[in-house]
């Protein structure tokens, strides 16, 4: 008796399990809307093709089942995730690479201890799920068997058939899921996997045509010759910060506030919208999107990029005279991407100096980054012009703590900046709340504009070019949905042929783009660059 009790609930737990992983949406807002939850169709399907297919076939297709229901689990999951941060949906081809990026992160906010914790949780959770499948789903393949009672094979054909008729009713409402929305969902991702590799077959195609390459040396960027430009990304800066009434208010008065404090050392500015490949995360596309001139909007796109031999901008650079460097303080090991890119040097995490405490995943404030740069490269008189790429950190997530801006001068090696480097509540506590989160994002892009503004009016000359811009839109939590893919764009610098150069582009004057400023694609500024400043 007790044995079979076991069974019958061994059983019931299964297609428990089967319901909930079959009717779960893969987005994290419908889970709160009952009409998702409607009974899948795939459920009452699998049962008949249990009870109706032959033992031999059933004996596999059991243990199977429970596999492909704990792999649709992880899919659904994947999305969302990748919905939340990117937008889209999990590519399971090229964003398993960004496990280790994510783990940082997410070790890095809630602390390693309790990621590993609840890592292994979920690895627990997921085999106990599979175990009890795997049993359950076995069980009941064998309920509707020849050897059977013909009153329990009815019985259990008549209750398939009865939430089948269930599943299809409820197709009929206005506010139904789609049927068979689980199988709608994989074939969706083969679709996009196949027309992914389609896409690259095509940027592969467009690749191979690089006129800006072909540009003479001598004729090469001479508009900006004697001038040290850099190419400053402000991590998760987009249109949403300047735009949006819950950040707008202090993102306009912190522009005011750099336009006058540039207009006082001289310096002139002008700024436009950029369309970014990226969303939520994945910086590294729009810096190979701005570098390359192709619109790196995947890791797959990236990986193959990796690999080929188009010319990057600090290449071109190089080419022209330039010194070129990379200014990367999330790195913490060899960048192998570098053998792409082709910088001269690369400072990051380990050899720019910084002897202050990371600040969680952050491992030195922006104000540092700057000052380490200053310090390390453009002092020096006798050089050759310098070309960076610099990638600002304080205004990734978690977006806690954030120190204010010191006294150049007294930054030296960043223990200054200790003192703010656990203030406050840690980033687990400040995540469990939606509006904190929201108000600690403002609180990281207005000191990352705000160190910008500062490092350019304190150290800036006459041979100074910054063009500034953001990486990308910040994950949906922060812009809400149906954001755009925008980020702005600045130009700064006392040269007024320069700045004349892009106001015919049509950037608007000030630190503020303006509704009808130029909107281009990243990937369009490499050669806007080399044509508009080339030689005549």
């Amino acid at each position: 008796m007790a044995g079979s009790i076991k069974r019958i609930g061994t059983m019931g737990f299964a297609l428990l399990l089967g319901y909930l992983v079959l009717a779960l949406p893969n987005q994290i807002g419908a889970l709160a809307r009952a009409n998702e939850w409607w009974p899948p169709i795939e459920l009452p399907l699998i049962l008949m093709a249990l009870w109706g297919l032959p033992r031999r076939v059933t004996r596999f297709l059991s243990p199977l089942l429970a596999i492909v229901l704990v792999l649709l689990t992880l899919l659904k999951m994947a999305d969302m995730v990748a919905l939340q941060a990117y937008w889209r949906i999990f590519d399971p081809i090229s964003d398993w690479r960004l496990l280790g990026p994510g783990w940082n992160v997410f070790s890095g906010t809630v602390g390693t201890g309790k990621a590993w914790l609840l890592a292994a949780a979920l690895v627990v959770v997921l085999l106990l799920i599979l175990a009890i499948m795997v049993v359950g789903w076995s069980l009941l393949a064998r309920q509707a068997t020849p050897g059977r009672p013909v009153t329990q094979r009815r019985w259990l054909w008549a209750m398939a058939s009865g939430v089948l008729l269930v599943s299809l009713a409820g197709g009929l409402r206005h506010d139904a899921p789609r049927l068979a929305d689980s199988s709608r969902l994989m074939a969706e991702h083969v679709t996009q996997s196949r027309q992914n590799l389609r896409d690259l077959a095509a940027l592969k195609a467009h690749a191979r045509q690089d006129p800006v390459a072909q540009t003479p040396t001598e004729q090469l960027l001479t508009g900006l010759k004697g001038h040290d430009v850099l190419f400053v990304f402000i991590e998760s800066y987009g249109r949403t910060a300047l735009e949006d009434e819950r950040y707008a208010g202090v993102m306009r008065s912190r522009m005011a506030a750099i336009d006058s404090e540039l207009g006082q050392a001289g310096f002139g500015a002008r700024s436009a919208w950029l369309a970014s490949p990226t969303v939520g995360g994945q910086s590294w596309l729009a810096h190979s999107t701005l570098q390359s001139g192709l619109w790196i909007n995947s890791q797959r796109r990236y990986n193959w990029l990796m690999g080929t031999d188009r010319v990057s901008l600090a290449r071109l650079f190089k080419r022209a005279g330039w010194q070129t460097m990379a200014v990367e303080p999330a790195l913490t090991r060899e960048w192998l991407a570098n053998r792409y890119f082709q910088f001269d040097r690369v400072y990051d995490a380990r050899n720019l100096g910084y002897e202050g405490e990371p600040f969680n995943w952050i491992t030195m404030p922006d104000q540092y980054t700057y000052a380490a740069l200053q310090r390390l490269e453009l002092s020096h008189k006798y050089r050759a012009p310098i070309m960076a790429e610099i990638a600002t950190l304080t205004s990734h997530a978690p977006w806690t703590p954030i120190p204010p801006l010191v006294d150049w001068a007294q930054v030296g090696s960043g223990r200054i900046f200790n003192q703010w480097a656990n203030a406050g509540d840690s980033p687990d506590v400040v995540w469990q709340d939606s509006e904190r989160v929201r108000t600690q994002y403002l609180k990281s892009v207005d000191y990352a504009l705000e160190a910008l503004g500062s490092f350019v009016a304190h150290y800036g000359n006459d041979n100074l070019v910054v063009i500034a811009m953001g990486d990308h839109q910040p994950a949906s939590l922060i812009t809400g949905e149906g954001a755009s893919t925008d980020v702005p764009v600045h130009v700064m610098t006392r040269d007024r042929r320069i700045l004349d150069q892009f106001g015919k582009w049509g950037w608007r004057p000030g630190m503020l783009p303006a509704q009808d400023s130029a909107h281009w694609g990243m990937d369009a500024l490499r050669q806007r660059l080399v044509e508009g400043f080339d030689a005549p």
